[in-house]
């Protein structure tokens, strides 16, 4: 009987070490479910909060970079147009200028030269407009001198506006003049109303 009893108490030693061993396991679970729910979970939520922070973060600098390259290529578009309308519109003019010289005469064209003349010619005094007093010392040796000589130096520069007109044109003024004769030595005759005839 002793023995027995010697074996049942090793037995319930036994059952209460199983059952400490299941205690300090429900205790392990336990702490590693709390240590998941206090620390671990956080944590999971703070990344996956940081993480959705950062991707929205990235799609917003994306839109906004591509709405920046949208805005840099409409504008780039929209001077490109500019530029080619205004060089279309400066290719129409100067079409219409050369037909307009086409149907000119060669006296219009002359005219035209000649009627710009004065301008060189202003253009050419204009230094003069800047000049605040001038000094004139003579020294009586007729008109060579004094007055003189600067109402001839000014002559003679405005003497040379028709040989610039010839280096600018290509053209001799001596020929564009016998030309502009011809020309209206060649004009039909208006017709005159009452007699259908040419006009004397």
């Amino acid at each position: 009987m002793q023995q027995q009893v010697a074996t049942e108490a090793v037995r319930v030693q036994q059952v209460e070490r199983e059952a400490q061993v299941k205690v300090q396991e429900a205790e392990i679970a336990r702490r590693e479910k709390e240590l998941i729910a206090t620390v671990l979970k956080p944590a999971e939520i703070e990344r996956q909060r940081i993480e959705t922070l950062a991707e929205a973060e990235k799609q917003r600098l994306i839109v906004d970079a591509e709405g920046h390259a949208s805005s840099i290529r409409a504008q780039g578009e929209a001077e490109a147009e500019i530029i080619f309308k205004k060089g279309e519109a400066e290719a129409k003019a100067m079409n219409v200028k050369a037909e307009a010289f086409q149907e000119y005469n060669q006296a219009a064209v002359v005219d035209r030269l000649f009627t710009c003349l004065p301008d060189i010619v202003k253009a050419i005094a204009t230094p003069l407009n800047n000049v605040d007093k001038i000094t004139i010392v003579s020294t009586g040796n007729g008109d060579a001198t004094g007055i003189h000589k600067l109402t001839g130096d000014v002559t003679k520069i405005a003497a040379q506006v028709p040989a610039l007109f010839e280096a600018l044109s290509g053209m001799q003024m001596s020929d564009l003049l016998q030309k502009v004769r011809l020309i209206g030595a060649q004009a039909p005759k208006p017709i005159s109303p009452a007699t259908g005839g040419d006009v004397k």
